[in-house]
């Protein structure tokens, strides 16, 4: 969809990319004087000094003490992160487990280390299903949880963790979390599956710097976890990408050192482009679904077209992109009556993004 949308001039809505002018000046500035003074390799789980201002963050903020020497691993952007712990954990005849409409990455990361991928449905209502997850448990290794949810925005409750948690348990899960969006979230019950019961001590948390502070391209990710899972997924992780670049790194320093009003403006603003966005679906005559987190929402379409030919008359006609919800389900056959718009960028894009779905509608 990013391709079409530079081919024919079109806003693109589909990819999660910040604008540029999102990105904090004081840590380009970090990270313009580290290429002068250390361009080099770092310890391969990472800088010691960001291992242990992650480790900080975190007690700080989620009360979860991680020991920076061998449980805080700094990777290649969270998408090695989950690599590396999918094939570090899981193997063939495992099962994974995960909810769908679903970021496409971890049904890949499965299949890569032999697994097999196993998706439950919640499409209806947002809820998870938890007959068919402790069926699905009895032969799985990993849970996946992404939480702010990619492409749904869904914030799993506590409710919904505790209830998860006994789940995970009875059936010896190992758990997953993708929380790239934990800093954009829009409700105030927003709680890590860390945080939940015992949970922490069977669960690895990929997140990282590319969200939180719009350098989607620098490639930092933060992998959590207690030592007997860290040990594994370190050796993966060594082989396959030595260490994360280096002055992008000690960057990641100075960004979690930026003072706990960054992250409520972050919200804040993203918030706004949330309302914006979705107001402007609303009287374009669409559909959306608000999201309670991260910077996507789901939008049902009211034509007989399948979601990919919407898509693509979508860039044609009205000079827009989104991408097709197909694309977050596990069959490739998949078809869905709804597409994913980010509101990633600035409000003046959405504006004229808006705009065009106004003027240039066929539906």
């Amino acid at each position: 969809m990013t391709r079409e949308a530079l081919d024919r001039g079109a806003i693109n809505l589909s990819q999660g990319i910040p604008d540029e002018d999102e990105t904090p000046p004081e840590i380009k500035r970090a990270a313009k004087e580290a290429i002068d003074t250390d361009s080099q390799y770092t310890i391969t789980w990472g800088l010691p000094a960001l291992r242990e201002a992650v480790s900080e963050r975190y007690a700080e903020w989620k009360g979860i003490e991680y020991d920076p020497e061998t449980e805080v691993t700094i990777t290649s952007g969270t998408s090695e992160a989950i690599m590396s712990t999918m094939l570090a954990l899981a193997g063939p005849g495992d099962d994974v487990i995960y909810f769908e409409p679903v970021y496409e990455s971890y049904i890949p990361a499965s299949q890569f280390a032999g697994a097999n991928a196993v998706p439950i449905d919640m499409t209806d209502g947002l809820e998870p299903d938890y007959d068919a997850l402790a069926d699905a448990a009895e032969q799985a290794r990993i849970l996946v949880l992404n939480t702010p949810m990619n492409p749904t925005g869904k914030v799993f409750t506590r409710a919904e963790l505790e209830r998860i948690e006994e789940i995970v348990f009875e059936h010896d899960l190992i758990v997953l979390t993708d929380e790239i969006y934990e800093h954009i979230v829009y409700t105030d019950d927003y709680v890590s599956p860390v945080e939940v019961g015992d949970l922490a001590h069977r669960t690895v948390v990929c997140t990282g710097m590319s969200k939180t502070f719009s350098v989607t391209g620098w490639r930092v990710g933060f992998c959590l976890a207690p030592e007997y899972l860290s040990q594994e997924l370190r050796k993966v992780h060594d082989y396959t990408s030595i260490c994360a670049p280096t002055p992008f790194q000690r960057a990641g320093v100075e960004a979690l050192s930026l003072p706990q009003s960054y992250y409520e403006t972050l919200a804040d603003s993203y918030e706004r482009r949330r309302d914006q966005l979705c107001a402007g679906l609303r009287n374009a005559g669409l559909e959306p679904v608000e999201p309670d987190g991260a910077y996507y929402v789901m939008t049902r379409y009211p034509t007989d077209e399948t979601d990919l030919e919407f898509s693509y008359r979508l860039i044609r006609e009205a000079g827009v992109a989104p991408v097709p919800g197909s694309s977050f389900y596990t069959d490739p056959d998949a078809e869905a009556d709804w597409v994913r718009f980010t509101f990633s960028r600035n409000e003046a894009t959405i504006d004229e993004a808006i705009d065009r779905l106004l003027e240039n509608r066929w539906w």
